[in-house]
């Protein structure tokens, strides 16, 4: 019988039945295992080195980091984490579910915004639909490695202030003014990275 070949291979030893997790080495639950399976699963995994852009503040510099591995509190995460809310819709646009890849480049706003910005610099602009699509663009850029790591700041600066506008949209009562999104952009980015080479900054792009 099935039954009784599978139990012969079962091996008892006479000691006191005990629970046993398999999440850990030593065969003991502990929360952090735990937290680290659950993470495991539902965050993705990314071989790329962290980027670090000095002249940006490090709040910045950690928050493109946590944005190029997925790990903000989008819709899409917060549900698959178990919360309820009434939609996974961008709260931007309100067409696509919004993940990470939705808010920073599909969503028209990050679209308009980003291929301002190539303009600004005189880029090639792309569609891109992820981060790790961006990368591959940016990686190709020929620049100065100087004014790359600038412009990297820049795309940082975006970034942070894209996902700003979009918790403006869902907390604040009065809808932000997307118009000025580019404006406070250049501001911010010069204020910072004015800073970390005053002669590279005036004389390459101008910006201010």
């Amino acid at each position: 019988h099935p039954v009784v070949e599978i139990l012969d291979t079962v091996s008892l030893s006479p000691s006191l039945d005990r629970w046993v997790c398999s999440l850990s080495s030593n065969d003991d639950f502990s929360v952090k295992d735990a937290r680290t399976n659950i993470d495991d699963m539902f965050l993705p995994s990314y071989n790329d080195s962290t980027r670090w852009v000095n002249g940006v503040p490090i709040k910045i510099n950690i928050f493109a980091w946590r944005a190029r591995r997925d790990c903000l509190p989008t819709r899409l995460n917060l549900i698959r984490r178990g919360v309820t809310l009434e939609t996974a819709s961008c709260p931007i646009c309100l067409a696509w579910e919004e993940d990470a890849s939705h808010v920073f480049f599909r969503c028209p706003l990050a679209q308009a915004v980003l291929r301002r910005i190539c303009r600004w610099w005189e880029v090639i602009w792309q569609p891109w639909t992820s981060f790790s699509e961006w990368l591959a663009w940016f990686s190709d850029i020929r620049l100065a490695s100087k004014v790359k790591s600038l412009l990297e700041g820049v795309f940082m600066v975006a970034w942070w202030a894209i996902w700003g506008f979009r918790n403006r949209s869902i907390f604040e009562i009065s809808p932000p003014n997307r118009s000025v999104i580019f404006d406070d952009i250049v501001v911010f980015s010069g204020d910072l990275l004015k800073k970390e080479d005053d002669d590279l900054f005036e004389e390459e792009r101008g910006w201010l």
